[in-house]
């Protein structure tokens, strides 16, 4: 994507086009207050922004429409924007056509058919901007952010406020919030995230939701699983307390429930009043009684290993302390084997100690003695903590024990209440429907059915492992560092080739700062620790060529455009050096050589897929810049006509 013609629509319908060189290094040159820097800000809202920054002045007293003819690998794009109403400084409103051969449209073809979110969005995919997310860290309160045109952009626009700017190095980037956004959005431009980042963050989403729609669906199914076979030990107890079943050891679940539809519907029902049904029922009590006493045991022996459990805690702190104290020995370099005689008399007063101080081997033995007994105690932990594991799961055992026994004696009574007062044939009758109306309300869940549930979690899981382990963000870090460093290697050159300050050192980009860093032998010197206004000009440049470099040969979602205003501005401090074009002092005019140089060799390195618009004082008396000058605003050349003007004063 590249600059073809920017068009000026005055207010009485004339038109204002100025045309551009794609593939090439495009010179406006001109004097000051000729109108060279309002080209940057035209383009910018032409590329989708809603603010347009432009000087009120004679521009917006005459301009009704700005538009950018701009050309595409697949045809042209012809972007209009309407002035803001008087009082405003931003507006939505656009027009946007597409074609193979446009040319400027005509003041009557305008019409407002869009607005920026579409330009951004339409432009943005035809320079192949893909869909994409940046999904902040963890905690962050960020939204998650999509990079577009718009912040493309940011890489192709350099203010004359911000080329000389020692802070900040990127268009805009003072503004709140800028910062992050460029942070978040360069790594998406140099290649360092990838293609389908999007397609696999929302698959990641995706298999999220399955993991937990697959967690309940596999915590229900336990539930029930747990359920079913509980009411089922309850129903094989109650059967085998009536004499329905022979034996009290319950079957797996198949079995068991086959057992039990047998007896219901073909096998005899003894009487209520049977002995054998009575002696059964008094079992079911004692071992419901064993079990409770098992179970308080239990709680009790754990409650025993808590009470352990915080002494050891008090205990090992205490001799932490100690131990802490103690070791300072080692910082005085006192050997600690070899006997010494412990002494008697007081270093601060003279007189005689009834118990002479400790020698440094006996505080030595006492630290090692700490150390043990405090090594015991944490080697200890371990094994505690397996018996208190240990120890739940058997409390565990002995309750799902004790509901089977309680729910089998509550339907044992139960039965009894209701069939004491029929007769045998009815109170057998009503004992087998019972019974078979448990065995169908049991509940569905199966082992069966807990496994296969089971194997589709993990399958979610291990899904959503693969497509973390994809999304990598230290594999991240990695490509965007191997990316600055090719770039760097270009800065370092063409920092020599200006001779900048430090030039001979590594010079890098780093993005957590977003700043150009030397490193220098005294260590890494950030642009705003550099002095003077020509070394933070030159870096300016030489990191935007870098990085438009970068994104041509690896063929990156950039607009093909690199527009700097007044580069000069360092060395033209005179009106009369910016009326001529040329600086006065031949130091001056070597350092501007060696830029305007620099920018026209990459601009014909990359020739025709890079295109380079510089806005500046110097007319240089070079051919090959002379060459590259498309615009000169010098006697009385200027962006608005002064007919224009006049016409503004007149109807004003």
């Amino acid at each position: 994507m590249q600059l073809l013609a920017i068009i000026l629509y005055s207010k009485t319908g004339d038109r204002q086009v100025l045309e551009f060189t794609p593939g090439a290094l495009n010179v406006v040159t001109g004097e000051s207050k000729t109108g060279k820097s309002a080209l940057l800000e035209i383009v910018e809202s032409c590329l989708g922004r809603d603010t347009l920054q432009m000087p009120v002045g004679p521009i917006t007293s005459t301009v009704s429409w700005y538009a950018a003819l701009f050309q595409l690998d697949s045809g042209r794009a012809f972007v209009a924007r309407p002035a803001p109403k008087p009082g405003k400084a931003s507006t939505q409103q656009a027009m946007l056509a597409f074609g193979a051969d446009l040319e400027p449209l005509t003041y009557e073809q305008l019409e407002v058919n869009s607005d920026t979110d579409t330009v951004r969005e339409q432009l943005g995919r035809r320079i192949g901007i893909e869909e994409n997310l940046h999904e902040p860290a963890a905690g962050s309160t960020r939204q998650p952010l999509e990079a577009h045109i718009g912040h493309a952009a940011l890489l192709c626009l350099q203010r004359q406020s911000e080329i000389a700017d020692p802070g900040f190095l990127f268009h805009r980037q003072g503004e709140q919030f800028m910062a992050q956004t460029l942070k978040d959005t360069i790594p998406y431009f140099l290649g360092a995230v990838p293609r389908d980042q999007a397609l696999r963050r929302a698959q990641l989403a995706a298999a999220k939701r399955e993991v937990r729609t697959a967690e309940t669906a596999f915590q229900q199914a336990s539930h029930h699983a747990q359920n079913a076979q509980a009411s089922l030990a309850a129903l094989w107890r109650e059967a085998f307390t009536l004499g329905m079943v022979d034996t009290d050891e319950q079957p797996e679940r198949t079995l068991a429930l086959s057992a039990l539809y047998a007896a219901v519907t073909t096998g005899p029902v003894p009487a209520a009043a049977d002995p054998q049904t009575a002696v059964r029922r008094s079992a079911l009590e004692r071992e419901r009684n064993d079990l409770r006493g098992r179970l308080r045991s239990v709680a009790a022996e754990r409650e025993l290993l808590l009470q352990q459990d915080d002494s050891a805690g008090d205990y090992a702190g205490a001799v932490r302390t100690q131990t802490a104290r103690l070791a300072s020995l080692n910082l005085l370099g006192v050997p600690a084997d070899g006997e010494q005689e412990a002494p008697t008399t007081c270093a601060l007063c003279g007189s005689t100690m009834r118990e002479p101080d400790p020698t440094a081997h006996e505080l030595h033995q006492s630290l090692q003695h700490l150390q043990n007994q405090l090594e015991g105690v944490e080697a200890a932990r371990p094994a505690r903590r397996a018996a208190l594991t240990a120890l739940d799961e058997r409390a565990d055992e002995l309750r799902t024990s004790l509901r089977t026994i309680d729910s089998t004696l509550q339907a044992l009574v139960s039965t009894s209440a209701v069939t004491e007062n029929l007769a045998d044939a009815s109170r057998r009758d009503f004992m087998r429907g019972r019974i078979h109306a448990s065995l169908a309300a049991l509940p569905a869940g199966t082992d069966d059915e807990v496994a296969r549930l089971g194997q589709l979690l993990g399958a979610a899981q291990a899904r959503i492992q693969a497509l973390t382990a994809e999304l990598d963000p230290n594999e991240e870090r990695e490509q965007l560092m191997s990316r600055l460093v090719a770039i760097s290697q270009d800065m370092t050159e063409w920092a020599d080739r200006l001779q900048l300050e430090h030039s001979g050192q590594s010079v890098r980009l780093d993005l957590s700062r977003l700043t150009v860093v030397t490193d220098t032998e005294q260590g890494p010197a950030p642009l705003f620790r550099i002095g003077s206004g020509e070394n933070w000009v030159g870096y300016h440049v030489i990191v935007h060529l870098a990085l438009h470099r970068y994104f041509t040969r690896q063929h990156r979602p950039v607009p093909r455009i690199l527009m700097l205003d007044q580069p000069t501005q360092v060395w033209y401090r005179s009106e009369v050096d910016q009326a001529s074009g040329t600086p006065e002092g031949d130091a001056d005019r070597a350092a501007v050589t060696r830029l305007f140089r620099l920018i026209h060799d990459v601009a014909r390195e990359l020739a025709p897929d890079l295109q380079i618009i510089v806005s500046d004082h110097a007319n240089l008396a070079e051919p090959w810049f002379q060459e590259s000058v498309r615009h000169n605003w010098r006697g009385g050349h200027k962006l608005i006509p002064q007919h224009w003007i006049d016409q503004a004063a007149q109807t004003g």
